[in-house]
C-alpha cells in the first residue's frame, strides 16, 4: 500500500516556458512536494489564493503579470509568503526590487537543480523551524489546561472513590444498593483512567525512553484491544524492523487507541490491516520531518471513513462525533495520541479516500 509523506510541503510554481515548466515540475514531484503549476502571474495569484501554498517558485519575466507583480499583491495578502525567484544573471535590477519585496532566495538561470533544490531545502526548513514552533505553543496550551483538569479531576474522585467504599461496607453484598455501588465505583474507575489521559496531555516529558523493537508492542497492544470483538486484523511487520527511541508504555496506548478507533468505525464487524515499513526522507524532500530515517506504521480500517470536513480537525483536544456518554464522546483519545507521536519526534495523519475507510499512519524516528 502507497503512503503519502508525513506534512507534504505545497509549493506553486509559476513558470511561462511549457519545456522548462515540465521539467521542474516532475523533479519538485519527484521530491515528494504537492506542486501546484501556473502559466503566468495572474493565473499564479489565483491560484495562491485558492490553495494558499507554504511556498512561492517563480520566473520573473513572463506575459500578463511578471512575478515581481504577482508577489507584490500575495504580500499584501499574505506577507509572510515565502518566495524563490528565478531570474537571468544579469537582471540586477529585478534582483534588487526582489529583494525589496522580501524574496526568502533566488536561482539564477540557466538553472542548475542542485542549487535550486538546496534554495527549497532552506524555505522548507525556515517552514520546519516555524511548524516547530507552533506545535510547541499548542502542545504548552494543551498540557497548561489540561493539567489544571486533571489535578482538581483526580482530588473530587478520589473523594468519591473513598465513599463507595465507605458505603460498600455498609450494606450487604446482595442488596441491591451494593450493585449501585458497584457500579459507581467501575465507573469512577473509567473515570481515572480518563485522568491519565489528561495527564498526558500535561506532562512535558516522556517516561521511560528506551530502545525499543515496534512489532511485539504492536502485536500486543492491537490483540488486546481486538479481545471480544468482531473485528479480525492481518498483519504486515517485519522482524527485522530497526528500533525506535521510545517510553513503551505510551507506545502501547497509541497503538490500543488506534485498534480502539478501527473497532468503532466498524461496529458490524470488519478488517483492521496493520502495517510497518522503514522510509528515509531526503533533505530535499517536501516534507515537514526532519531528514532521516523513520518506521512507518499504518492503521487501515474498512469502515466507512472519516467525512472529508472533520479531518483537520480530528486531532484537536475533545472534538469528537460519536454519542456522549461515560464510555463515548471525551475526544481526547487521538490528542493523546498526537501528543504523545510529536513528543517523540514523530507525526500522526489521517486519510479517509471516500467510502474507503480511513487510515492513520505514523511516522517515529529510527533509534540512532
Amino acid at each position: 500500500m502507497q503512503q503519502r509523506m508525513p506534512g507534504t510541503v505545497s509549493l506553486l510554481y509559476v513558470e511561462d516556458d511549457p519545456a522548462t515548466r515540465e521539467m521542474v515540475t516532475n523533479i519538485l514531484r519527484k521530491n515528494g512536494f504537492n506542486c501546484i503549476v501556473a502559466e503566468d502571474g495572474l493565473q499564479g495569484l489565483e491560484l495562491y489564493r485558492k490553495h494558499t501554498p507554504e511556498i512561492v517558485l517563480s520566473d520573473i519575466m513572463m506575459p500578463v503579470m511578471n512575478g515581481l507583480e504577482m508577489a507584490r499583491a500575495i504580500r499584501t495578502d499574505f506577507p509572510e509568503a515565502p518566495f524563490i525567484f528565478i531570474t537571468a544573471l544579469g537582471d540586477s535590477e529585478c534582483i534588487l526590487e526582489a529583494i525589496e519585496i522580501g524574496v526568502t532566495n533566488y536561482v539564477v538561470k540557466p538553472v542548475q537543480l542542485s542549487k535550486l533544490l538546496a534554495a527549497i531545502s532552506q524555505c522548507v526548513g525556515m517552514i520546519r523551524l516555524k511548524a516547530e514552533a507552533q506545535r510547541i505553543k499548542h502542545l504548552e496550551a494543551m498540557g497548561i489546561l489540561a493539567g489544571g483538569l486533571a489535578h482538581d479531576f483526580n482530588n473530587m474522585l478520589q473523594i468519591v472513590l473513598g465513599n463507595v467504599s465507605l458505603a460498600k461496607k455498609q450494606v450487604g453484598p446482595d442488596s441491591a444498593a451494593f450493585i449501585y455501588l458497584k457500579e459507581a465505583e467501575s465507573i469512577s474507575n473509567d473515570a481515572r483512567s480518563l485522568g491519565r489521559r489528561l495527564g498526558t496531555l500535561a506532562r512535558r516529558e516522556n517516561g521511560l525512553m528506551q530502545k525499543l523493537s515496534l512489532p511485539p508492542t504492536i502485536l500486543y497492544s492491537v490483540h488486546a484491544a481486538l479481545s471480544e470483538t468482531s473485528t479480525t486484523a492481518s498483519f504486515d511487520l517485519s522482524p527485522g524492523m530497526p528500533q525506535v527511541m521510545a517510553d513503551k508504555i505510551q507506545m502501547e496506548q497509541v497503538f490500543s487507541q488506534m485498534t480502539v478507533n478501527a473497532v468503532e468505525a466498524m461496529p458490524q464487524g470488519g478488517k483492521l490491516e496493520i502495517s510497518a515499513r522503514v522510509s528515509s526522507l531526503s533533505l530535499g524532500s517536501g516534507s515537514l520531518l526532519a531528514p532521516g530515517d523513520y518506521v512507518c506504521i499504518s492503521f487501515r480500517d474498512t469502515g466507512k471513513g472519516i467525512p472529508a470536513k472533520n479531518l483537520p480537525k480530528i486531532f484537536d483536544p475533545y472534538f469528537t462525533t460519536k454519542d456522549m456518554d461515560h464510555n463515548k464522546g471525551r475526544g481526547l483519545g487521538l490528542s493523546v495520541c498526537d501528543a504523545i507521536i510529536s513528543r517523540h519526534g514523530g507525526h500522526i495523519r489521517a486519510d479517509s479516500p471516500h467510502g474507503a475507510g480511513a487510515t492513520f499512519t505514523i511516522w517515529l524516528p529510527v533509534a540512532k
